[in-house]
């Protein structure tokens, strides 16, 4: 039996626990790895909890795509799907706090910026690393960053792919609500959990439908100008080697 990617846990408290456990493979957007993550998220819906903690290893929270997929989408065999991940997340019925305790890059800061709390780690580095790769940003990110980091902040993220330490990020006064030494991370998410546990369920379903509207109309946004960008992007003849270079010795 093959070991887990991403597994899931539920605690008596009412807390869900969507775990991305891919020490391996650090947590990259494999295509298996996108099945068990959208699994795990299936079974967590059916059981609708007061609100879900997602969590990744100590050292990477989540790296974004795999080297297979990009060359896939690169070569036209396979089109965009990679919204997917960000709607359901931003869909869910209950609030979604997204414990960053180590480096998030790509679709892995994505997950963040889909969730309704975010906590990051002053150690861990952040960054919207697609142009790095030779293509334009995905699953959300033109729209979601600048609502996370500020407009200015996010245009550096973007066009760079500089990796920020969370300290960085930290001093330039960015919109996460906690940054905090690697080792207080997930205590404190565990804390905001609690909180929300404890309010009245209905209640809290009814505010995060609310809240989640203007997420939702930025992703429908994005997803006209990030489909086309990707078209055009990943058919560029030297997208390829951009990729094999970045994934070189890996």
């Amino acid at each position: 039996m093959s070991t887990p990617r991403v597994t899931h846990t539920l605690e008596d408290n009412g807390i869900a626990y969507l775990n991305m456990v891919d020490v391996q493979g650090k947590n990259i957007f494999s295509h298996r790895f996108v099945e068990e993550f959208l699994a795990q998220l299936d079974i967590i819906e059916e059981v609708n909890p007061r609100v879900m903690i997602i969590r990744g290893l100590d050292d990477v929270f989540c790296g974004g795509a795999d080297k297979e997929s990009l060359m896939e989408l690169a070569s036209g065999e396979i089109v965009v799907r990679d919204l997917v991940i960000s709607e359901r997340l931003i869909h869910t019925r209950f609030p979604v706090i997204a414990a960053m305790e180590g480096h998030a890059m790509g679709g892995g800061l994505v997950i963040g910026l889909c969730s309704d709390i975010v906590l990051a780690a002053r150690e861990s580095r952040y960054g919207a690393v697609f142009m790095t790769m030779g293509f334009t940003p995905g699953m959300g990110t033109t729209t979601l960053l600048q609502e996370l980091v500020g407009p200015y902040i996010a245009s550096e993220m973007m066009y760079t792919g500089k990796r920020f330490k969370g300290k960085e990020l930290a001093e330039k006064g960015c919109g996460f609500n906690y940054i905090l030494p690697k080792a207080d991370v997930l205590a404190k998410a565990k804390d905001v959990a609690l909180q929300i546990a404890e309010r009245n369920p209905k209640s809290v379903g009814l505010l995060k439908y609310t809240l989640s509207a203007r997420k939702k109309k930025l992703l429908i946004d994005a997803r006209v100008q990030e489909d086309l960008m990707h078209t055009i992007s990943f058919g560029y003849p030297e997208t390829k080697e951009i990729i094999r270079g970045f994934y070189a010795g890996s």
